[in-house]
């Protein structure tokens, strides 16, 4: 076996275009609509049960993210253990998620098995108990995680730059406090889950195995459920004029700094994202980027940096967050805001474009792999009003952007006296 020189990269492999596997469109019981995907040889499913709320339609703080958490904390008819121990003995498992925009949980499930644990997940997503005793200790722990995150300049730095940028009565702003948990009472969940926990509120995605032997076991388990309709109004929110400058978050005897600067960005629907993205990458979006070379490898301030541009379905920003020590903030403070302004200042290399360009296709390519994979890609895109074109987009963008076109994008979004940045621990 010839040595392995580990000073010379590997070379670039060409990237190889393929066609996307396609969801397909369904209507099931309720006119709830689902997608169904095929991929992969093991019989096995994932059935995605998206609720169209999130933060953003809370009328009380905290009902999204508690409503979905207490799901799991057993039904009208069933406790949180009992339902625990049958999904347990079928070997199906269920993850939970809350957003700002949507809310749901996916279940993963042997084909064999779905009839079995499909009455028992509808049981969970549409007739929750919110039992106070369960309740009481998931506020107890979230206290304690607070507490713990209070300490962090990392989470003190976080919550600050969100503050800044979207204002914190905003839902994609405002931050979880201790006086909020204590005051979330049962009835107020179940009020959210009413609204909102509907059979016209809910889209459902099945991948992997032969998804559309799913749909006749889907629909006989809706059947045994009343249509519910959703009682919810289109919430606005007021968008916060973003004031540029420094903020200090203090923490007597910090050994580290946490640092964050960024800004309000276009999101995922702006015909500039994708370049955007491309732009980020290169700056501080991968292990090669602009940021590590500096701040990790050449000047040794931060074991990691990275930069970000984040789309919510209403909102996006541009971040570049990283933690140093204390003697050397100010100093990391300013390398960031050189780096952002030579990327300004001048295009940059085609070398340097290169490797990122082959860094992003097989990124690319990772995320299509598996059919799993493949159903994220599709909510991606799906819940932003996009298609699949989105990608031939993303991947031609990625593909021919040129020096010249990031150093335009660079000098319109990426002026380093529009950002707010914030230090914490100071």
């Amino acid at each position: 076996m010839p040595k392995l020189n580990r000073q010379q990269s590997p070379p670039a492999a060409a990237f190889e275009a393929f066609e996307i596997a396609q969801v397909r469109a369904h209507r099931l019981e309720h006119n709830i609509p689902a997608y169904t995907l095929e991929a992969g040889e093991q019989a096995v499913l994932r059935i995605d049960f998206v609720v169209g709320s999130g933060s953003w339609d809370e009328e009380v703080r905290l009902a999204a993210s508690l409503t979905n958490r207490m799901l799991q904390e057993g039904t009208r008819m069933r406790s949180g253990r009992e339902i625990a121990e049958q999904l347990d003995y079928y070997g199906a498992y269920l993850q939970y998620e809350a957003g700002a925009d949507r809310c749901g949980m996916s279940l993963y499930t042997l084909h064999k098995h779905l009839d079995a644990v499909l009455p028992t997940v509808l049981e969970l997503l549409f007739q929750p108990g919110f039992p106070l005793a369960e309740l009481e200790i998931t506020v107890r722990n979230h206290l304690q995680q607070l507490e713990v995150d209070a300490q962090k300049v990392s989470s003190m730095a976080r919550r600050q730059f969100m503050k800044a940028v979207f204002g914190e009565e905003h839902p994609y702003g405002y931050q979880t406090l201790a006086e909020d948990l204590k005051a979330v009472r049962p009835d107020q969940l179940a009020r959210f889950h009413k609204r909102h926990y509907t059979t016209d509120n809910v889209t459902i995605v099945i991948a992997g195995w032969r998804p559309e032997a799913a749909l006749e076991s889907l629909n006989k388990a809706l059947g045994q459920l009343s249509a519910c309709e959703s009682n919810k109004s289109l919430r606005e929110h007021p968008v916060l004029t973003t004031v540029p400058g420094r903020i200090e978050v203090p923490k007597a005897g910090a050994l580290q700094h946490a640092l964050r600067l960024g800004k309000p960005m276009i999101g995922k629907t702006d015909p500039d994202y994708v370049g955007l993205k491309v732009l980020n990458t290169l700056l501080g979006g991968y292990f090669g980027s602009r940021l590590m070379s500096n701040l990790r490898e050449d000047k040794g301030y931060t074991y990691g940096v990275g930069s970000a541009v984040m789309s919510y379905e209403r909102g996006a920003f541009f971040t570049i967050a990283t933690e140093v020590g204390a003697d050397v903030s100010e100093a990391a403070m300013a390398e960031i805001i050189k780096e952002v302004s030579l990327l300004r200042a001048e295009p940059v290399g085609q070398d340097e474009l290169d490797a990122v360009r082959s860094y992003l296709q097989g990124v690319y390519l990772s995320n299509f792999d598996g059919a799993f994979a493949l159903a994220d890609r599709f909510k991606d895109v799906h819940f932003f009003g996009l298609d699949y074109s989105y990608y031939d987009h993303y991947i031609s963008t990625v593909q021919n952007i040129t020096p010249e076109a990031l150093h335009v994008l660079a000098q319109k979004y990426l002026d380093p006296t529009s950002f707010i940045a914030v230090r914490a621990g100071s």
